[in-house]
């Protein structure tokens, strides 16, 4: 019984790592297409709370980025294990 509670944890886990897998790619997607968007609009029209808009999306773009990469070494790896 104990060994079959460990087995549906690390599903569990296994499917939250994909879940969040997932968001994480769909926000970073979003963030790319949104720091596009203001580029467009031209930098010399942006004020310094738009500098700071800016910077602050490219921040949030980098750590989602980081997720979606530490995650799918993780994929990767442990379906080569198996």
């Amino acid at each position: 019984k104990r060994e079959s509670n460990s087995y549906w944890i690390l599903l569990l886990i296994a499917l939250m790592k994909g879940v969040l897998l997932y968001i994480a790619t769909g926000v970073s997607i979003i963030l790319l297409i949104n720091i596009i968007r203001v580029l467009t609009i031209g930098l010399n029209r942006l004020s310094e709370y738009g500098y700071g808009y800016l910077v602050g999306k490219a921040t949030l773009l980098v750590i989602f980025t980081s997720i979606v990469i530490i995650l799918k070494k993780h994929k990767s790896k442990s379906r080569t294990q198996s």
